[in-house]
């Protein structure tokens, strides 16, 4: 079983997208690191391009707990061009794959 952690995020303008688009290669490295990851993955909404949608699967739901609380995910957030970036959080949660 998988735990599926997703997110909508809204950002301001077309190059905040850009530059959130831009963290995915480092952002997928730094989960890989992380104990329990499965998989992560990055799309934007055609319809609206500022939304950007995150789904990213997990282990448990202990081990995605574990990662969004950590300073390493505040690190790699950092570290792969989030620096001065702030998206609207519209939807955040998990829900158990069978």
């Amino acid at each position: 079983m998988s735990v599926l952690s997703t997110a909508i995020y809204s950002l301001n303008s077309q190059e905040e997208a850009e530059q959130m688009i831009g963290m995915a290669g480092g952002m997928t490295a730094a989960y890989a690191a992380q104990p329990g990851f499965e998989k992560l993955m990055i799309a934007q909404d055609v319809l609206n391009p500022l939304n950007i949608v995150t789904i990213s699967w997990w282990e448990t739901e202990e081990a995605v707990a574990a990662w969004t609380k950590s300073q390493d995910h505040r690190s790699a957030k950092s570290d792969s061009g989030g620096q001065g970036l702030k998206p609207k959080l519209e939807f955040g949660r998990w829900a158990s794959l069978k």
